[in-house]
């Protein structure tokens, strides 16, 4: 979902669809009250259906393979929410990663000196910050868990003008500054959105914040021990305790004037500043009132982003230090207060707040998350993707409260199904891996995934259509009704011939070896499988689960599905096949 917002307070805001296949604006609605709840004030937009060229992450190859005719959707599944295959818009992608063009590559040229004149005094001063930070904390005891008395925090004053003569080195010679920082009694908690490395270097500068920051960053040498300062809250990020544990931690600093703002980014990672993801509710669980910041950074030539499909930070430092002038605009806005019914949903708040800074912005918003970067991250570990699949986790977690484990799952799985890293697989590739037949059955599973009918689908289609099978609300019903399916001589444990004679009954233009593959996914080498066995293994691989209730549509309202299955003609082993393997002849 990407919205952009055009107006700011009470006015109506027009939502534009942005991106491919020439969207257009579909809805006016009004900013979000505090009474309001943002899935009333957020409308979902409708789909265009894109041509295969409009694919913002595919490989932009046009679809060679013939495509089945679409299936009707599963009747006994329903119909999975409908999410736009392609995303018009990644957040986490630099716009300029490089030297773009003869200018930037003169330019790099001509200040190539000045450049290296700013890298030396750039270090020079982070070595010199360290020094006075040390001395500065001299004595200091829990550094990160007890409020510096006034006079300590004093002494952090020259460390902060260095962190303005950083900025000055490089290349933000003057910084526009519009509204003014609220007085802490006022708003004890600040959020802005995050952009760059040099959004806390400025905020250092500004307030001298408690700050809330990932664990890893207090790793990183000088720059930790200068962060250490700004007494954070370090979240481990994988951890839900840790996040559980900084919430407290939040509130019990905001509600206590000896320490200092607390500032937050409540986006949890750095964006490209051109649409503001998912907001995390760690600053807005308190109820107490928040002061939005929002940074812009209005380059041409130049994009200031560090994020995860972008230069590294060092090239980055590189490309700033290589221009005449950087340009930044920091903007405070009014404090919002939250109302009652806000401080009892924190995600109310939440919403109002980034609302509210995307009408300042005039940008999109949309329900990508620090999760998604952690896939992006896989990706790339792997070298598997030239064009990362990125899927928007936050609507996945709110339509099916998917989890980072299960994300990684489905990615893992995708991968098989798409070894050429095309970021799409079509219904020939899909049926090859499943091991079944082309037949009514599997067209209508695909049919699930594909539910534009383009003949393929790519990784963020194959989880919601995954996602959605897997909380079909009587999974576990249809699960049971599948063994009882295959448990053909009521033993309890399944055997190959078990297996064997349903699946021909399922399926009969499938095959010995094709059933041999199977076989294999669900037993793992055993020649039985337990009850238990068979519920992890369509747990995993719910889209067999998918075909068992195409192929047996009574599958749920048949009282007697096993015992109907039993009764149906019975299907015999060929010769040479013993416990699931073919005997070689």
């Amino acid at each position: 979902m990407a919205l952009r917002l055009e107006n700011v307070g009470g006015a109506p805001l027009s939502v534009h669809h942005a991106g491919i296949g020439g969207l257009s604006k579909r809805r006016v609605m009004k900013s979000p009250s505090a009474e309001e709840s943002p899935a009333t004030a957020i409308q979902e937009r409708s789909v265009k259906k894109p041509s295969p060229d409009h694919n913002a992450f595919d490989s932009g190859h046009a679809v060679t393979e013939a495509a089945p005719a679409p299936a009707p959707v599963l009747s006994s599944l329903g119909s999975p929410p409908v999410v736009e295959p392609d995303m018009p818009f990644n957040p986490f992608l630099n716009a300029v990663p490089g030297i773009s063009n003869p200018y930037e590559l003169f330019k790099a040229i001509v200040m190539l000196p000045v450049a290296i004149l700013r890298m030396i005094a750039f270090t020079a001063i982070l070595l010199l910050g360290l020094v006075l930070t040390k001395i500065a904390l001299i004595g200091a005891r829990d550094v990160l868990t007890r409020p510096f008395p006034a006079w300590r925090r004093s002494l952090l004053w020259p460390v902060r003008i260095l962190a303005r003569v950083l900025l000055f080195v490089c290349g933000f010679h003057w910084i526009t500054i519009k509204g003014k920082p609220a007085p802490r009694e006022r708003a004890p908690i600040l959020v802005s959105n995050h952009v760059t490395f040099v959004d806390p270097v400025f905020i250092f500068y500004k307030h001298l914040p408690v700050i809330v920051t990932a664990e890893e960053n207090l790793k990183y040498p000088v720059i930790g021990a200068i962060i250490s300062a700004m007494q954070v809250i370090a979240i481990n990020r994988g951890s839900p305790d840790s996040r559980r544990n900084a919430a407290g931690e939040i509130k019990r600093r905001a509600m206590c004037n000896d320490w200092s703002t607390v500032m937050i980014f409540p986006e949890a990672t750095t964006t490209n500043g051109k649409s503001l993801v998912s907001f995390k509710t760690g600053a807005f669980t308190p109820g107490y009132p928040i002061q939005p910041m929002v940074v812009r950074y209005p380059q041409v030539h130049m994009d200031p982003s560090w994020v995860a499909q972008g230069p590294s930070i060092y090239f980055l430092i590189f490309k700033l230090m290589i221009q005449f002038h950087n340009y930044m605009v920091v903007e405070y806005l009014p404090v919002i207060e939250p109302s009652w019914k806000e401080q009892c949903n924190p995600r109310l708040f939440t919403e109002r707040t980034r609302m509210t800074m995307a009408s300042i912005l005039n940008v999109m918003v949309s329900e990508h998350s620090y999760e998604d970067l952690s896939l992006v991250s896989d990706a790339q570990k792997a070298k598997d993707y030239s064009t990362i699949p990125v899927i928007e986790f936050g609507r996945f977690e709110r339509l099916y409260r998917l989890t980072m484990k299960e994300a990684k799952a489905y990615y893992a799985k995708f991968k098989l199904l798409d070894p050429a890293a095309t970021n799409r697989v079509t219904y020939e590739t899909f049926v090859k891996v499943l091991g079944l037949p082309d037949c009514q059955p599997v067209q209508q599973v695909f049919s699930l995934f594909d539910g534009l009918g383009r003949g393929y689908f790519n990784f963020r289609q194959y989880v919601n259509g995954l996602a959605f099978i897997s909380r079909f609300e009587k999974l576990r019903e249809t699960i049971d009704a599948a063994y009882g399916l295959c448990d053909q001589d009521n033993d309890g444990i399944l055997s190959f011939e078990d297996v064997f004679s349903s699946l021909k009954d399922l399926i009969p233009s499938i095959s010995g070896r094709q059933i041999q593959e199977v076989w294999k996914k669900l037993s793992k080498g055993m020649e039985r499988v337990s009850r238990d066995e068979f519920v992890e293994a369509l747990q995993r691989d719910p889209e067999y689960l998918a075909v068992f209730l195409a192929a047996r549509t009574d599958l749920l309202t048949t009282k007697s599905a096993a015992a109907a299955a039993a009764s149906s003609a019975a299907s015999t082993l060929p010769d040479g096949f013993v416990n699931g393997s073919l005997r070689s002849s």
